[in-house]
């Protein structure tokens, strides 16, 4: 509570957190499921489609030019 933060901080969030910052940072996704301590490469790609979708967004936010 010393920053003022209110909300608690689950280990599993801190895990997301890492995994989503090292693939948008360009850290390959076989590195970052070393990392996690993955068995399979399939359960990392589901944070490298977070990303895939906040990109999505951001290219749905240019209006379209006609």
């Amino acid at each position: 509570m010393r920053a003022g933060i209110l909300k608690d901080i689950t280990f599993h969030c801190g895990r997301h957190t890492f995994a989503v910052m090292q693939l948008n940072l360009g850290t390959e996704i076989y590195t970052v499921s070393k990392l996690l301590g993955h068995k399979e490469l399939k359960t990392t790609q589901i944070y490298a489609r977070i990303l895939d979708e906040k990109k999505r967004d951001a290219v749905n936010k240019i209006p379209d030019i006609e």
